[in-house]
């Protein structure tokens, strides 16, 4: 026959250990001040200049408590640009021209704007060695695909995009010319630019 299971009580003292064990629970509030002074020095001086010693400072905590949050500078740094919920929404035009024109104008603003930023730069370069910034990467530029995802399968719903074409590696032949002028020629990128890539991909 089985043995009786002897159970050990709960004290007060082994209830306490395990609380300190499991950690206090995540306060929103502080989460969200720790994004936000991230956000606002990638603004002002790039990751390179960004420091966890920084984000604390100006978010008003310790360092430990953004290291019990995130593994890494990068890490951090992903998941603050994910909180910034200012994604591109395109309007329906009613056509996939009108549609990718709306689009690429608000780009174009927030690519000028963002002209001598490292933050891009940096992310790829510790997504190449760091698995955990790899994924974080992963995801986040899942998340920017969505909306012109949305803008190509309302067009193909509208007959102006084959059923053959593979809208994964449209937006890739859409975007990545934006990408590969920063980060490797330093191409203008501008409406005339844009007019000439749309003009190609039509």
């Amino acid at each position: 026959m089985p043995t009786a299971t002897t159970l050990t009580p709960v004290t007060k003292d082994s209830a306490e250990t395990e609380a300190r064990r499991r950690g206090r629970p995540r306060d929103v509030r502080c989460d969200q001040a720790i994004l936000r002074a991230t956000l606002d020095m990638l603004i002002e001086g790039g990751a390179v200049n960004l420091s966890i010693d920084g984000v604390a400072a100006r978010a008003g905590v310790g360092k430990a408590t953004i290291y019990r949050r995130w593994s890494s500078k990068e890490a951090l740094v992903l998941e603050a640009l994910g909180s910034d919920d200012s994604m591109i929404e395109i309007t329906d035009t009613g056509t996939l021209r009108g549609d990718l024109d709306s689009y690429f104008e608000v780009l174009l603003q927030r690519f000028q704007a963002d002209q001598g930023s490292d933050v891009l730069p940096h992310l790829i370069e510790a997504a190449c060695y760091d698995p955990e910034v790899r994924r974080s990467l992963d995801e986040y530029t899942s998340n920017r695909r969505k909306p012109l995802l949305a803008a190509l399968q309302r067009a193909k719903r509208r007959g102006e995009i084959g059923n053959n074409v593979d809208l994964d590696v449209l937006i890739d032949v859409l975007v990545g010319p934006f990408v590969y002028r920063r980060l490797l020629t330093g191409g203008k990128v501008d409406r005339v630019f844009i007019r000439k890539l749309l003009d190609i991909v039509f």
